[in-house]
């Protein structure tokens, strides 16, 4: 596994869903429900914004050519909504700057996840920093709450699974989510295989291309 591999697995969606439903859990149990719902008012709808740009494109075609956009990078969106959530939850509350510090390391990780996809070309440059641009959105007004509680000894905890999960050979939940959805947007678009990259619903076939191009030449004066 290279190392680029390795960083990219800091945003699969099979290790940081868990970790989101934790956060959601944990807070409800520490007696912030108020903390709780803004957690998962905006996580969750961030999360089906990335599953329906991803569905949009894959079972019909729907995206940008120009921008080539096939789908916010999920990898970046989860990486940037949870990890600097945690590492910030993993500082002491009366530790402020040292809190800020972390939850700055978490931010410049989902960076370069996002780096990760691009070296692997997994994605382009407009998919990664749309990903990022949404995790932020998530993580940092949830960071900037004045009343949420922070658990350093439950942080740290569920980092250290988090690191173990990332460390062990489970190669078959890399990449099971992406399957998943690919196979969701076949049976919602009735496809019998998804759009691919280069691929675009919007685009004319090349017949009506050249069709429009003899009817142009056509219509020239002489």
């Amino acid at each position: 596994m290279s190392h680029w591999n390795l960083v990219s697995l800091f945003g699969e969606s099979a290790y940081l869903l868990p970790c989101a439903v934790f956060l959601y859990l944990w807070l409800y149990w520490r007696g912030a429900p108020g903390s709780a719902r803004h957690w998962v008012m905006a996580f969750l709808p961030a999360a089906l914004l990335v599953l329906a740009s991803k569905l949009a494109f894959l079972g019909w075609g729907i995206g940008s050519e120009a921008l080539d956009f096939t789908g916010f990078s999920g990898h970046a969106m989860m990486a940037a909504s949870v990890l600097p959530v945690m590492l910030y939850l993993a500082v002491p509350a009366a530790w402020t700057r040292l809190g800020w510090m972390a939850a700055g390391a978490g931010v410049c990780l989902a960076f370069l996840v996002g780096v990760s996809r691009l070296a692997l070309h997994a994605h382009s440059v407009s998919e990664v920093a749309g990903g990022l641009a949404v995790g932020l959105c998530v993580s940092l007004p949830f960071i900037l709450r004045r009343t949420t509680p922070h658990g350093p000894l439950a942080m740290v905890l569920a980092g250290l699974a988090l690191g173990t999960a990332l460390v062990m050979p489970m190669t078959a939940t890399v990449g099971a989510s992406h399957t998943l959805i690919q196979q969701l947007a076949m049976f919602l678009s009735g496809r019998d295989r998804p759009f691919q990259r280069g691929e675009w619903a919007m685009r004319a076939p090349p017949h009506l291309h050249a069709a429009v191009h003899v009817t142009i030449r056509a219509r020239l004066p002489r």
